[in-house]
């Protein structure tokens, strides 16, 4: 497990990633649906925020650094379930494409 650090930093530490390899779960309008995302045949790597979600601007820094904004529906999720709901759906839908690491 890494240190604590601000968002930024962990961001600016992140390696180049594929296409569709990044995921920020996101309540904005533009967000797109499970249904509409292909997973990529890469380690997927997704951001979750915190209770209350992320501001607008860790949110754009997230865009910036490749994180594609997933919704997972119109309600708030608490910050321990929005990742296990994403989790859940990746296994219903795409369990048997999906590598194991």
């Amino acid at each position: 497990i890494a240190p604590v650090r601000p968002l930024a930093d962990w961001l600016r530490g992140l390696a180049p990633a594929p296409a569709g390899a990044r995921l920020l779960l996101s309540l904005a309008p533009d967000a797109i649906t499970p249904d509409q995302w292909q997973p990529p045949a890469v380690p997927l790597c997704t951001l979750s925020g915190p209770e209350g979600g992320l501001t607008p601007d860790e949110e754009a820094a997230a865009r910036a650094a490749g994180f594609q904004p997933l919704s997972l529906g119109p309600r708030v999720l608490r910050a321990d379930a929005a990742p296990l709901a994403l989790l859940a759906w990746l296994a219903l839908q795409h369990g048997s494409d999906l590598q194991r690491t």
